[in-house]
């Protein structure tokens, strides 16, 4: 009988030892708690002026967290978060039929939130004056229907229209083709920079070049990076209706347009989170999505998804 219980207390402590040797693997895999620790955040490069808004704050308020981003194309941000190499994904959809499945066979079920609105904004030359395109001719502009400045305006010259944007894979080319090009690639008067900045540099440089980027990029009137952006293009009015007909309305990609969603190229921003616990990368979304983290979007020039915004309309009565 002795030996038989010698034996069973070798057998409970053999698990027990098993056991707090797993639970010891777990803590030292997640050392970060919601408020501190460090982890990979991959985010859409075309957010990032107001990424970085947040994060700036975040750090302010804790210290003790440390957040490493990488800004990239939206399927390279995807990728990494499938590859665990990033704990949550910024980015302008939601994941697609094949990334659900991805995450299902890893036993994972990725929280998705809204945290605000963006838009794409298109631009061009300070030296151009055909700063109105409805949004038809956009259309025909990365479809190559529209190929030089004589189409869109007889008294122009004939010179070739470039289109530019910030990557072959980028978010704002991903929603383009999905709601204008009905899944097809822009034409080949259309081309890929690195980045938005770039976008910019390219269109200062050129007059025949027309480009695209984010609107965070230029939204911030109270940043000096988006004032000094402002300074070097100009934001082209897109009429959402045919312009032919009286309800036209030429409008830029102004906060209220957005809120309002008359503004045709606007765009919801997602936080991708398949963190099964409460996280660095947790904590961060859930601050983006408190009061404090959706006024600092608000402030920015974009829309929350969650604060009150105050729309005014004046007139000249």
């Amino acid at each position: 009988m002795k030996q038989l219980i010698i034996r069973l207390n070798c057998i409970i402590g053999i698990g027990l030892l098993l056991l707090l040797g797993c639970n010891n693997s777990t803590v030292l895999k997640h050392t970060d708690t919601s408020t501190s620790g460090k982890i990979t955040i991959a985010v859409d490069e075309s957010l990032k002026p107001i990424i970085e808004a947040e994060k700036e704050v975040f750090e302010a308020l804790y210290p003790n967290a440390k957040l490493t981003i990488e800004y990239t194309n939206e399927i390279h941000a995807i990728q990494l978060l499938s590859k665990d190499s990033a704990r949550i994904a910024i980015v302008s959809r939601e994941l697609n039929e094949d990334e659900k499945a991805y995450f299902d066979k890893q036993k994972l079920v990725p929280r998705t939130i809204i945290i605000g609105y963006d838009a794409i904004a298109l631009i061009m030359n300070k030296s151009r004056k055909d700063t109105i395109l409805s949004l038809t001719q956009v259309k025909d502009l990365l479809t190559g229907n529209i190929i030089n400045w004589q189409q869109l305006n007889k008294s122009n010259s004939n010179e070739e229209i470039q289109v530019v944007f910030d990557n072959a894979q980028s978010g704002a080319i991903r929603f383009l083709k999905d709601s204008l090009l009905e899944g097809k690639n822009p034409a080949k008067n259309c081309y890929a920079v690195k980045n938005n900045p770039l976008v910019i540099e390219q269109v200062e440089k050129n007059q025949n070049t027309i480009g695209i980027i984010g609107v965070s990029w230029i939204s911030d009137l109270d940043d000096s990076l988006s004032t000094n952006f402002l300074q070097k293009i100009q934001v082209i009015n897109i009429i959402p209706k045919n312009p032919e007909t009286a309800e036209a309305t030429t409008m830029k990609p102004y906060q209220a347009y957005i809120a309002l969603k008359q503004y045709p190229l606007y765009r919801n921003i997602y936080i991708i989170n398949p963190e099964g616990r409460y996280g660095l990368g947790t904590g961060f979304a859930s601050f983006i999505n408190s009061d404090k983290g959706q006024r600092i979007i608000l402030k920015s020039g974009l829309v929350p998804a969650h604060a009150p915004i105050r729309i005014i309309q004046l007139n000249n009565k």
